[in-house]
């Protein structure tokens, strides 16, 4: 009875398909590549003058070091996990609107790229955070208003005042 290819009334808790470990494991070996290859980029970085006790090379590797560690753990956590699958696993199919969002999104950040050059760091990324917040479903001036704000002061704040990028 607990058979799922002769039964179809079973549960669908029956062994996993042969591609699930694969399919579980890419997004975590691909994110381990960008994270060694980050790695590798920011320590060319050159040193220059030490102002401070944290070199310009510091914040890329420490982001690299992180997201490799993650991804490590991310593999770990796919290889352990019993290999079961129920209907919820199935990815669903893609669908015109979620093409059209991807697709905006994307063109958000590009666009983003573009309108840095011409206007302020802070208004061209407030602006980004209300497109991909509006393009992701938010709605509401807390959504659209205060969210973007408060993200935008805080990445100002942090790389323009406290690390002195200049934006």
């Amino acid at each position: 009875m607990g058979d799922t290819t002769t039964n179809p009334d079973a549960p669908a808790t029956s062994a996993a398909r042969p591609g699930r470990r694969l399919r579980d494991l890419i997004p975590a070996l691909a994110a381990a590549a960008f994270a060694v290859v980050a790695f590798v980029l920011a320590s060319q970085v050159p040193e220059g003058a030490r102002l401070t006790q944290f070199s310009p090379r510091w914040w890329p590797e420490m982001l690299a070091a992180l997201v490799l560690v993650l991804s490590v753990c991310l593999a770990v956590g796919a290889l352990l996990r019993p290999t079961v699958t129920v209907e919820e696993d199935v990815p669903e199919e893609a669908t015109g609107e979620g093409t059209w969002r991807l697709t905006a999104m994307l063109a958000s950040i590009v666009g983003y790229g573009v309108l840095w050059y011409f206007i302020d760091f802070r208004v061209s990324t407030a602006l980004l955070f209300i497109a991909l917040t509006w393009l992701g479903g938010g709605r509401g001036w807390k959504a659209l208003l205060l969210f973007p704000i408060v993200v935008t002061a805080i990445l100002y704040l942090l790389f323009g005042v406290l690390l002195r990028v200049p934006l």
